[in-house]
């Protein structure tokens, strides 16, 4: 039988993707379905004096609308109810309460008659059809008080709060050495701004909700299916045995399906009501005030090093906004807290409150900004102190978690900065900026440090073995775009000698056993022990009942065999996994280093990525093709978020202007280059069975960084703001 694990598959889902017979959410048609479409403020602050429907309702084919002044009677739907804790609007909430002990009601549209951002929902029409609904919605008008707004962050006179512990880390660390006795010879002292950034996956989030009798299935396009069962039942004020979450394929999520958001809810309430399904599928213009951004930042970098390049401090103060009613903030200084070795440590984050959208988590939040940051002001301060930027990282590398007091459960991020350095084609020494040219274009090289947390939640996975057809395993996990499918059934297929083709994967119904939502790079590690430890359970249980139903010793029945001698036409167990390991005071991360080249023409003030190399310690790799995958995508995201990705205001209206994908530019087939992933492919044994860590974050934080200090290469002109264009180019130095 031959080596799954390890092995580069391709997806056993793909064809059926490829082919369109994957169904995703808002694919569902079923019988007598209807479908809602909302209506946008298009002012920022202020509240709604009059909502005329009249004309909407009187459009052929619209059943109901609903506002603020009829959801509540008609829909149940009530101010903050017990399930808005589980909604994004309350991510981070626990880290603000010190800083703002009364804490304001959070954001539920249709609620109430107060405006808190542009965009925000203030009707929402049902109809027969989606044009009709989306006509009605044309037709909905209403009056308001309009109040002063404020959309942009000023650090000199916004008001900030100081938040505690988030994401797994302290907000505010103050740590100051014993008297140093190396002199600061270099010092950098910095700003650099990451801007707003949509997420934007092919596929919107949509929910179709269906109530039958006394309970609901909910078809929804989400990172958790068991996550948004408790949110959705708490809502509808039922247990969550009459709620069912179904999420068979993802087109993609990035974090903006990563938390619970109100339309997921709204849809399973308004069929309730109607007694009939009910879709609501995001438009792009919903997409980026509905299901959350990435937002502005600014942060202050402060270097301070020795003449031999350690660092005598490092400084990085994070000024970032969050929504009204909302509580999620980039926590930008993450990777500030443990990747380098540093005498003095000063990490700080301050929060105001601003009239957007609320942020939510966004493909490596916190690391990916915070790592542009850091990581361009190291090479600002290799720049100053004429050092190759990898032997100024060398220098400062950290032999152990320093902030968490922990060794490493392993590292090898010197092996990525040496082989990635190697595929590169990186020569090592200081190499002025303007000092390679090709014709008309200038070359620049340029790279970086990216890191990222390696956690693990307990997960169950369910086989089922029967006679009349292939292995079936079940498990509760989604795959988001990242190869769950494939690398659950490599896994099984190795454990019990199973053909692979014979196996069939179902995934994302809550009706199976719970695994974690997907995102932080956890569902490897936290799936793949469970569906190990449930391939011991069958064969134990195989054991079992050839011992107890056996014609002859030593039979060497076959599994199906077996169960027919047992009289049995189906054998189900279930495996579970407990999450982080226990007992040991390690700290468990990935590492990695990205390599960017960029030709410039300074003339057109036009920037190429032309190759990128990224060298990455994640462990042991299940599956070298999709793991590959996954970091070319993080890259490609890098890519954008250096050269094109930036969501803008209104300066008058407050609103998005560019929410949709004709004004807001993302890397197309032609701006991505030749991308080479290598995998420094060693088992973190301290860490599960399989020595693997998740890998779909890590591709992300660093490549904007190793973009920016490329072009800064090939220039000598800086760019501390994202992203960066041509007007940044053929500016004089």
């Amino acid at each position: 039988m031959p080596k799954h694990l390890g092995e580069p598959r391709s997806r056993i889902e793909g064809a059926l993707k490829v082919t369109g017979r994957a169904a995703y959410a808002a694919d569902r048609r079923l019988p007598n379905q209807a479908y809602a479409w909302a209506v946008r403020s298009p002012i920022a602050a202020g509240r709604i004096m009059r909502v005329a429907v009249a004309e909407a309702e009187a459009v052929d084919g619209v059943i109901a609308i609903y506002t603020h002044c009829n959801a509540a009677e008609a829909l149940d739907w009530g101010p903050e109810n017990a399930s808005w804790n589980l909604s994004a609007e309350a991510l981070g909430r626990t880290a603000l309460a010190e800083a703002e002990p009364t804490a304001q009601p959070l954001y539920q549209p249709l609620t109430r008659s107060e405006i808190v951002f542009a965009g925000q929902w203030i009707a929402l029409v049902v109809a027969e059809t989606l044009e009709a609904a989306r006509e009605a919605a044309l037709l909905v008008t209403a009056e308001f008080v309009e109040d002063p707004a404020s959309t942009e962050l000023d650090k000199d006179s916004d008001r900030f709060l100081s938040p505690s512990f988030f994401f797994g880390a302290d907000m505010h660390v103050q740590r100051f050495g014993p008297e140093s006795s190396r002199p600061d010879q270099a010092a950098i002292r910095e700003t650099y701004v990451t801007p707003v950034q949509f997420h934007h996956p092919m596929e919107t989030s949509a929910t179709v909700a269906d109530w039958q009798d006394d309970g609901v299935t909910v078809f929804d396009s989400t990172q958790g299916v068991w996550a948004a069962r408790e949110f959705i039942a708490r809502s509808l004020k039922v247990p969550t045995e009459r709620v069912r979450v179904v999420s068979s394929y993802v087109g993609g999520g990035f974090g903006a399906k990563n938390q619970m958001w109100p339309h997921q809810a709204l849809a399973a309430h308004i069929s309730r009501a109607l007694r009939r399904p009910i879709r609501i599928q995001l438009s792009r213009a919903d997409m980026v005030v509905a299901s959350g951004h990435r937002s502005v930042t600014h942060q202050d970098v402060d270097l301070r090093a020795g003449g031999d390049g350690r660092l005598n401090g490092l400084s990085h103060v994070s000024w970032v906004p969050t929504s009204i009613r909302g509580n999620f903030f980039e926590p930008c200084g993450l990777n500030s807290l443990m990747l380098y070795e540093t005498a003095d440590l000063d990490v700080r984050h301050y929060v105001t409150r601003k009239n957007i959208p609320s942020p939510t988590v966004f493909r490596g939040p916190g690391e990916t900004p915070g790592s542009f940051a850091l990581e361009c002001a190291l090479d600002e301060l290799a720049h100053r102190m004429q050092m190759d930027p990898i032997a100024l990282r060398r220098r400062n590398f950290a032999s152990h978690d320093a902030y968490h007091a922990r060794d490493w459960s392993a590292n090898r991020l010197e092996d990525c900065y040496e082989q990635g350095s190697a595929a590169f084609g990186w020569e090592h020494g200081f190499t002025p900026p303007r000092s390679m040219r090709s014709k008309s274009e200038l070359i620049g090289f340029g790279m970086a440090t990216t890191a990222y947390p390696a956690p693990a939640l307990a997960a169950t996975v369910r086989l089922r073995l029967r006679l009349d057809g292939p292995l079936v395993i079940e498990t509760s996990a989604t795959d988001i775009g990242t190869g769950m499918y494939t690398i659950l059934a490599q896994t099984v297929a190795d454990a019990l000698g199973w053909p692979l083709e014979d196996l069939v994967v179902r995934l994302a119904s809550s009706d199976f056993p719970n695994a974690p939502t997907a995102g932080r790079s956890k569902s490897t590690a936290s799936v793949l022990p469970a569906a190990a430890n449930a391939c011991r359970a069958l064969l134990d249980r195989l054991q079992a009942m050839d011992r107890t139903h056996s014609i002859a010793p030593d039979s060497n029945r076959s599994p199906f065999e077996i169960l027919a001698a047992a009289g049995s036409s189906e054998l189900v167990v279930e495996g579970s996994s407990t999450g982080m390991p226990t007992g040991q005071n390690l700290s468990f991360y990935s590492f990695g280093a990205h390599f960017a080249e960029v030709r410039v023409d300074e003339e057109l003030g036009r920037v190429k990525v032309t190759r990128f190399v990224s060298a990455l310690d994640c462990g042991t790799i299940v599956n070298p093709k999709t793991a590959a995958s996954q970091i070319k995508g993080g890259i490609i995201f890098g890519i954008g978020m250096a050269l094109m990705e930036k969501g803008e205001f209104h300066p008058v209206r407050g609103r998005f202007v560019n929410d949709n994908l004709a004004d807001y530019a993302v890397p197309v087939h032609a701006d991505v280059p030749d991308i080479k992933v290598v995998f420094v492919n060693g088992a973190d044994e301290r860490f599960n069975e399989f020595g693997a860590r998740g890998l779909g974050e890590i591709g992300l934080p660093g490549a904007a960084a190793a973009i920016a200090n490329a072009v800064f290469n090939a220039t000598g002109k800086r760019v501390r703001n994202l992203p960066i264009t041509p007007a940044d180019i053929v500016r004089r130095a």
